[in-house]
């Protein structure tokens, strides 16, 4: 039987990036995975080299599909030319502002068989700049990773957060410290980066997690691979949802406890009874492993990929 390849062009070679637990799910499905770590590349070898290395790969391996992860920085007509050895999809995992940095990214999309926001009405402002075929495909989380473990006195807390320090955090933060609480926030700006084992056991050693994203009164129906992976650790997750539009996948009270202001975050903490917090983390992790793995996720492109490959094969 013929090897199937999948390239994906991103970011591998970083520990912690959510590319490789999307390469192994595609390793899972059969598929052989051809990395190309483009920053690196490019850093080290320059932009031709890299391109050249693009093209050599499709006239190599001619894989079934290639994944572009972003790849900002890179020149659109790369895109345009992979599409004559392979159905080509453009993974975007960032918020609008960020893509609004990075222009290319669009083009990235426009010229992909296919491409991917995480939120909602991205689909939309991605549509309204001429995109065609841009589906929203939430993050997965990879849950062999991210499960409950045994808690670590180092990391005992009433309520962690993991992320990058931000104002909003820091509002946050201050608020639960003036209530006298065991706060404990981990990653940039904020002291030690806490990552897959390390996060794991952060969450087993946290009476709750908080979950915050960089944007959350932009986006509908978005949420970063940071909660999926709060909740597939087993943990009870209180997560800024300032949009209301996130009940749709997990329920308030039954998967997830929802705030909007710090006076909501503060009566979640001090009504929620100590017997339902138990039953709220186990409910939200069932939920995460039932629909937002990675394998979930890599199904759900391959039906896509699937799809698109018909269709162009009758034109």
């Amino acid at each position: 039987m013929d090897k199937k390849y999948v390239c994906i062009i991103g970011v591998l070679d970083k520990y912690g990036s959510t590319q490789i637990p999307l390469a192994v799910s595609f390793m899972r499905h059969g598929y052989h995975v051809v990395p190309i770590n483009y920053r690196t590349v490019i850093v080290t070898k320059g932009m031709e080299f890299f391109e050249n290395l693009v093209l050599y790969t499709m006239q190599t391996y001619h894989p079934i599909l290639t994944i572009f992860c972003k790849c900002n920085g890179v020149n659109p007509d790369l895109v345009a030319k992979c599409r004559k050895f392979s159905i080509t999809y453009l993974h975007n995992p960032d918020p609008q502002p960020t893509i609004e940095r990075c222009p290319e990214v669009i083009e990235h999309a426009k010229n992909a068989h296919f491409s991917s926001c995480t939120a909602k009405d991205m689909v939309e402002w991605f549509e309204s700049k001429g995109v065609k075929n841009c589906y929203h495909i939430i993050q997965g989380v990879d849950p062999y990773i991210f499960k409950p473990v045994e808690p670590n006195n180092e990391y005992k807390a009433d309520i962690s957060f993991i992320g990058t320090k931000t104002p909003e955090r820091d509002k946050y933060k201050k608020a639960l410290e003036d209530e006298g609480l065991n706060v404990k926030f981990y990653g940039q700006g904020y002291g030690k980066e806490v990552v897959e084992e390390d996060f794991a056991k952060v969450c087993a050693s946290s009476k709750f997690m908080l979950s915050i994203n960089t944007y959350n009164n932009l986006h509908l129906e978005y949420f970063s691979n940071r909660l999926a992976r709060y909740l597939a650790c087993g943990v009870c997750t209180l997560h800024l949802d300032e949009t209301g539009s996130l009940n749709k996948y997990f329920e308030d009270y039954k998967d997830i406890i929802y705030f909007s202001d710090e006076l909501s975050l503060m009566n979640a903490l001090l009504f929620t009874k100590e017997e339902d917090i138990g039953k709220i983390a186990i409910s939200g992790r069932e939920k995460v492993l039932q629909g937002f793995t990675w394998d979930h996720k890599v199904r759900d492109i391959l039906r896509i990929a699937n799809k698109v490959a018909k269709d162009t094969v009758s034109v």
